[in-house]
């Protein structure tokens, strides 16, 4: 019987970007959800800012999903070994004291349990990302949709870099310009070049990974969103100098230390006038990343820093 394995752990809140990213790239977590707090505590909140009706701002919804009476956050690590999530255990309570419960379910159950963690994401009137299945039944309130089937790879912090770095290029894109060629380096579900692609579509895109995995949920990703006509190459390491030399623009959504030893690349491959947009950035890691890249180009020029959370997400232009 194959099983899959979580920890269920109440994290403090100005952990949870950070043990999230050790969690993805130290002991291979191969998913993260937090689970709802109590509904009389959630009463409770909403009753202290007397919201007994009507729309709830979305700041008070947010604060309600991320808060507990103690000041943490109800979080599950799942995991698809058991020497993966004892060692995670392990970590947490020698580093950081944190109490643990170790849980073991049938692999059968893991597919419904991990739809939970995908809700549709609004990024603007212009596009909402949702879920493969909801398809059929959701009602976006966007002009576009771009359908994801998550996968494993979804990317680093989901929610909240993906949609940072969509932020960042619609920010880019305000002034009327087509983009001719793209790099997803990193790509995971694919879902930032396949953006890219509901807008230009006669754009060369690449999907550069170093998982099998990735791909192959990318190009599902490709054609539930019937998108097979664009130009789309997908690469691993061993096709790398497949890679273009330039490109219009660069997305990186990836982890500090894979954006510190890829900043020489990066730094080389955007066009002029082109952008790079990066995340998978904890706050406070974003100035070093910065500061490699305009080291290795100083041409690049800072132009957009967001956050969301505690994670954030830079946008950088090439000088003409």
């Amino acid at each position: 019987m194959e099983m899959y394995y979580f920890l269920e752990v109440h994290i403090p809140a100005d952990l949870e970007a950070k043990l999230a990213s050790i969690s993805y790239s130290g002991f291979a977590c191969s998913g993260i959800e937090e689970f709802a707090i109590e509904e009389a505590r959630v009463d409770e909140i909403l009753g202290e800012r007397s919201y007994s009706g009507g729309d709830v701002p979305t700041s008070v919804i947010d604060e309600v999903e991320h808060t507990l009476s103690d000041g943490t956050i109800a979080t599950k690590f799942y995991f698809n070994t058991k020497d993966d999530v004892e060692k995670f255990q392990k970590y947490l309570k020698d580093e950081y004291n944190l109490n643990s419960l170790l849980k073991a379910e049938e692999i059968k159950d893991w597919n419904e349990e991990w739809k939970k963690s995908y809700k549709p994401i609004f990024i603007s009137d212009e596009l909402e990302v949702v879920p493969e299945w909801d398809k059929n039944t959701y009602q976006s309130k966007a002009k576009n949709q771009l359908y994801i089937y998550p996968g494993m790879g979804f990317g680093t912090g989901s929610h909240e870099t993906t949609f940072l770095c969509l932020k960042l290029f619609f920010e880019m894109t305000k002034k009327p310009k087509e983009v001719i060629s793209c790099l997803d380096f990193g790509c995971g579900s694919g879902i930032l070049g396949l953006a890219v692609s509901l807008f230009n579509s006669k754009s060369k895109i690449d999907l550069y990974d170093i998982s099998d995995e990735a791909l192959d949920n990318s190009k599902q990703n490709i054609e539930l969103n019937d998108l097979s006509h664009v130009d789309f190459r997908l690469l691993l390491p061993e096709e790398r100098q497949e890679l273009q030399p330039k490109y219009d623009v660069v997305f990186a959504n990836i982890l500090q230390n894979v954006l510190l030893a890829e900043s020489k690349y990066l730094a080389s491959v955007v066009n002029p006038g082109g952008a790079l947009i990066l995340s998978g950035l904890l706050k406070g890691q974003e100035q070093e990343v910065i500061t490699s890249l305009q080291k290795n180009n100083p041409s690049l020029v800072l132009k957009s820093v967001l956050n969301k959370g505690d994670w954030v997400a830079v946008l950088m232009e090439q000088n003409s």
